[in-house]
């Protein structure tokens, strides 16, 4: 996969993420593919982590206003682009029959659409451990 808001499939990714916690409530289980997402506010990022099990393979920050990505991992995801199609499209079968299609529908298409231009920061593992050590002596 490619943590990057010029690829369609992880701005789907990123559609489904923010989806995510209304489709559980409405009694959607969009884990049913095969996907596993988590979302976290981080008070103008969002953090998301998503993998094929509860172990994440993605994990990424996006604030929409900056427009700033933020890879903290972006691991070998075999068939990531099967699962994030197959989860969208089981996602919508089951907006239909809960009458919901045209609020899941708005923010797929949206993601489809060219994206804006965005700014992406690639941290590696040890910028990482320097921030988390940062975050926790603060």
């Amino acid at each position: 996969m490619r943590a990057d808001v010029g690829d369609v499939a992880f701005r789907l990714l990123l559609a489904l993420g923010e989806l995510w916690e209304g489709l559980e409530r409405s009694g959607i289980d969009p884990t049913c593919r095969g996907l596993h997402l988590n979302q976290e506010d981080l008070g103008g990022y969002t953090r998301y982590s998503a993998g094929p099990s509860s172990t994440p393979r993605v994990i990424v920050e996006w604030n929409e206003s900056s427009r700033h990505l933020r890879v903290i991992r972006c691991g070998e995801w075999p068939g990531v682009d099967a699962t994030i199609s197959a989860t969208v499209a089981a996602v919508r079968t089951e907006a239909r029959a809960h009458g919901l299609l045209e609020v899941v529908d708005r923010v797929l298409v949206k993601a489809c659409q060219d994206p804006l231009p965005a700014r992406r920061t690639v941290l590696s593992s040890a910028a990482v451990s320097s921030v988390q050590l940062a975050a926790k002596r603060a």
